[in-house]
This record gives C-alpha cells, sequence and structure tokens, in this order.
C-alpha cells in the first residue's frame, strides 16, 4: 500500500490557500519520496476566487470584498468564480501526471470525484459528475471541480464542495447576472442553480463528519494511506513566496482584464465555456484582443489567435483567415471551441466597438448563464 501526505488547515486566507496548492504540485512533488498530497482545508469567511482565465473585475466586486473585508485572488485552475468560506470544503490532491493512468484530462476529473461522489453517498445523496466540471444533485450543483498541469508534468485537482451557503453574502460580491432584479428574485433564481449538502440532508452537517468521509473514500479508491503531515516551518516560507509572487501580485490577479480603450464586447456561450471577447480600435484596426471566460484548457490557442489579430484590419475574412492558421497550426481535439464562434465573438466584438455600444457581462460558476438575458446584452 502507498502513503500519501495528508494535510487538513481551517480559516486560511485567499492567498494562502492557493500558494498551499501551489506548493504542493510542484515543490512538495519534486523532493518527496512520497509525492502525491491530499489537502482539505476551508477559507476565512469569506474569500471570491476567479477562474484562471475570467476577467476578475468582469465576476468580482474588487471594491465590495476590500470595504467588507473579503480576500479575493485567482486560481490556476479555470473555471468561473467562487466564493470560499467556513461551510465550503477546499480539496486539492497534488500528485505527477505519471501517477496515473490517463489519456485526456477530462479523465481526471472523473477519476478524482469518485470518493467524493461515494461520499455524498454514504450521506444519504444521489450525486453524479456532469460532464464538464461539476459535482450535481439532480440539475442542481453541489460541486465545482477544476484540474490544472503544471509545465513540469504535475497535476493539481481542485474542489469546492458546498456544506452550506450563505447566498446573500456569495451574491454580495460575484457579480451575478440578475442584477436587476429585486433581492428575493435574485436569491431564489440562484437557490434554482445551487444545492448544499445540509440543505439536501435537512440538517446541519459539520466539516469534520465530511471530512472523515472524504479521507477514507480516498484511501479506499486508490488504495493508499494517508499520513498527517502539516507544513514544517522551511515548506511555509516557500509558500509565502509563491504568495507574494503570484496569489497577492497584481500582475497575476489583473490579468486578462481590458485595457481602458478596450470598447467592444461580445458572448458566446461553447461547450467549453463561456467566451468573452474584448476588442479595441483604432479606426477599421485592431489595437488588441482579449479573450477571457470560464473553460478549462485551449488559453495557448486563444492566445496565438488575439496576437496574430494585433494591428491587423477590422475584416471578417482576415479573422475567419487567423482562426484557421492557428487551429491548423495545434492539434486540437475535442476542446468545445468552434473556429465559427471565436470568429463571431470577435466580429461582434469589434462592430459593437464601431457603433460606440457598452457591453457588460457579469457571472459566476454558480448561475446558468445560457439562460441569462440582459438589457443590451444577450449570450448565444
Amino acid at each position: 500500500m502507498k502513503n500519501w501526505r495528508y494535510i487538513e488547515e481551517h480559516n486560511v486566507s485567499a492567498s494562502y490557500g492557493l500558494g498551499v496548492d501551489e506548493f504542493l504540485m510542484d515543490q512538495n512533488v519534486k523532493s518527496r519520496t512520497n509525492p502525491i498530497s491530499l489537502r482539505l482545508y476551508t477559507y476565512k469567511n469569506y474569500s471570491a476566487l476567479s477562474g484562471r482565465f475570467q476577467d476578475i473585475s468582469a465576476e468580482i466586486d474588487i471594491e465590495k470584498c476590500r470595504s467588507e473585508g473579503f480576500g479575493y485572488s485567482r486560481r490556476l485552475t479555470g473555471g468561473g468564480a467562487i466564493i470560499m468560506g467556513e461551510k465550503q470544503l477546499g480539496i486539492c490532491l497534488a500528485a505527477p501526471s505519471s501517477a496515473f493512468e490517463w489519456k485526456h484530462i477530462r479523465e481526471l476529473y472523473e477519476l478524482f470525484s469518485k470518493p467524493i461522489i461515494q461520499t455524498l453517498q454514504e450521506l444519504g445523496i444521489d450525486a453524479s459528475f456532469r460532464s464538464k466540471n461539476d459535482l450535481e444533485v439532480g440539475s442542481k450543483k453541489i460541486a465545482g471541480l477544476g484540474v490544472y498541469l503544471s509545465p513540469e508534468g504535475n497535476i493539481q485537482f481542485h474542489t469546492s464542495l458546498l456544506l452550506d451557503m450563505d447566498i446573500p453574502a456569495m451574491m454580495s460580491v460575484l457579480k451575478i447576472p440578475i442584477q436587476k432584479y429585486s433581492d428575493k428574485k435574485k436569491i431564489n433564481s440562484v437557490s434554482q442553480r445551487l444545492t448544499t449538502i445540509s440543505k439536501e440532508l435537512n440538517r446541519e452537517v459539520s466539516i469534520q463528519e465530511v471530512v472523515s468521509l472524504i479521507r477514507k473514500n480516498f484511501s479506499l479508491q486508490f488504495g493508499i494511506a494517508l499520513f498527517e503531515e502539516s507544513l514544517s516551518r522551511s515548506e511555509k516560507s516557500q509558500v509565502e513566496k509563491i504568495e507574494k509572487d503570484r496569489y497577492l501580485n497584481d500582475d497575476w490577479i489583473f490579468q486578462n482584464s481590458p485595457q481602458a480603450d478596450m470598447t467592444g464586447m461580445s458572448l458566446k456561450k461553447t461547450s467549453a465555456g463561456l467566451l468573452r471577447t474584448y476588442i479595441g480600435l483604432k479606426g477599421n484596426t485592431i489595437k488588441s484582443v482579449l479573450i477571457t471566460g470560464d473553460f478549462f484548457e485551449q488559453s495557448e490557442l486563444l492566445n496565438q489567435i488575439e496576437t496574430a489579430l494585433k494591428w491587423s484590419p477590422l475584416d471578417k475574412g482576415k479573422i475567419e483567415q487567423v482562426v484557421r492558421e492557428v487551429f491548423e497550426r495545434n492539434v486540437v481535439e475535442n476542446c468545445g471551441m468552434k473556429q465559427e464562434d471565436i470568429v463571431t465573438n470577435i466580429w461582434r466584438a469589434g462592430q459593437r466597438a464601431m457603433i460606440g455600444e457598452k457591453y457588460t457581462y457579469n457571472g459566476s460558476c454558480y448561475y446558468p448563464k445560457e439562460k441569462t438575458k440582459e438589457v443590451n446584452q444577450e449570450v448565444v
């Protein structure tokens, strides 16, 4: 039987929570005889975390976070904005990718979610994996999943498991696309999308009750023994450096944020996630293109498109040519993004910039974006 390191922590800050996960994925994997770690932890009330490829200012009310004392940062994993606190259990598995048999990253979602699904079943909750990145009960989300594969070939698997949720607190900092509704209607709308362990069982459920089952089921699923070992003083010092360099660094947190002269925006719903495209023009010339969203993969492909379009004419034929050539240069299999979707989104953003319309979209992973429609905007 193999040994995995086990770490349990509570009431951590946004930057520390993410910093430890990155440390375990890279430094811990490289330096230890037993390189796989399972970490279960909770954040301080509250920490707002955007997905890696999102425009954080469009998803999280930064000024509200600052005034309310909420932490905020950007994850390594993709997906939508979330809020974490003492009633949302963070689960992180860090390991070398060679430790498991897999061909496509989607297989890792299913593999690592099995112990969590088993835990929910033992509690009396019938949950299942949804093909993109959620665990659902019926049609309601109870956990969000994320996977990041580092350039060194190490895996970081994230889960946010909802034991309970303070929806008014969540909605005070996450920009959910129903601001025009009354507070009561907002809460009802989000409640139709989310569920929690406590809600499903109609009783208060403690973190420790769930933690014990998670530990047991990871051990059984992977045939391993967990040995508890907290971070050493030296390791915490390394985590502090990661926090400073990344999760407390505005350059990391506010990347994928549009510059002030970007005046057009368009949205496109794809099976890979929501694409939000910003464009800046000087006359009929494209100064910049920025493609953000709650997707999980293909950031390099989109970066190549952004770079290739800079200082090119706002011409649909040119956009189609660039997108086609980038797709041809890259091996793209089942990415969920079609060339025509990307072309349409960029072209629409350019047309909106030309007529001076300002389009905004506010959202998070907790709300079904495909059902939203606001004044002067549409999700297509």
